[in-house]
């Protein structure tokens, strides 16, 4: 069987075989094939609130904001254990974790408070992935060794020679930008 008879029978393939096929062809990058899949595909309509997208786009940006930040906590903790047998003092590599950490979580509340999007998303996804009191404990914890933004840009330029990292205002700009919204 040729490619060309394949494509021709795209239309008596399932739905989810359909997809299937779609999403090993993004993989590879095969733009013809993706587009035979979807000019065999049936068609749906729908009508929908002018929101919806930026929602969808808001609710994905949550969850990739909650990664984000679990990975700055497990990062804080990696070097928290490391660097902190028998020494006093929390390690630089631990500190610039949690400001990481710090500028994410505030970045994204800064632009869910002007959506006046719900406060208590973390408490309601907690729920079904951990303990909401974990997150907390964490975010006390990290934000009282996190650097300052100040802190955190002298000790990227005497570690790497960088001498402008992104702040908490860059981030929200980034953030704005992502979700298709107009600068601020």
């Amino acid at each position: 069987m040729n490619l060309k008879s394949i494509r021709r029978s795209y239309e008596h393939l399932t739905m989810l075989e359909r997809l299937s096929l779609a999403d090993n062809a993004v993989s590879r990058g095969d733009e013809s094939e993706i587009k035979a899949i979807v000019a065999a595909s049936p068609r749906k309509t729908y009508n929908q609130p002018d929101y919806l997208d930026l929602f969808d786009n808001i609710n994905k940006f949550r969850l990739c904001n909650l990664i984000v930040r679990l990975s700055y906590v497990m990062q804080f903790d990696y070097f928290f254990q490391c660097d902190f047998e028998g020494d006093e003092r929390i390690s630089n590599n631990a500190k610039v974790a949690a400001y990481l950490y710090v500028r994410a979580t505030d970045a994204w509340k800064a632009v869910s408070d002007e959506f006046g999007l719900r406060p208590d998303y973390n408490k309601e996804i907690c729920e079904l992935l951990y303990s909401v009191e974990m997150l907390n404990r964490k975010d006390e914890l990290l934000r009282e060794f996190a650097f300052t933004e100040e802190e955190a840009k002298r000790f990227v330029k005497k570690q790497a020679g960088i001498e402008k990292i992104q702040t908490l205002a860059d981030e929200i700009s980034a953030i704005r930008a992502a979700l298709g919204l107009p600068p601020k």
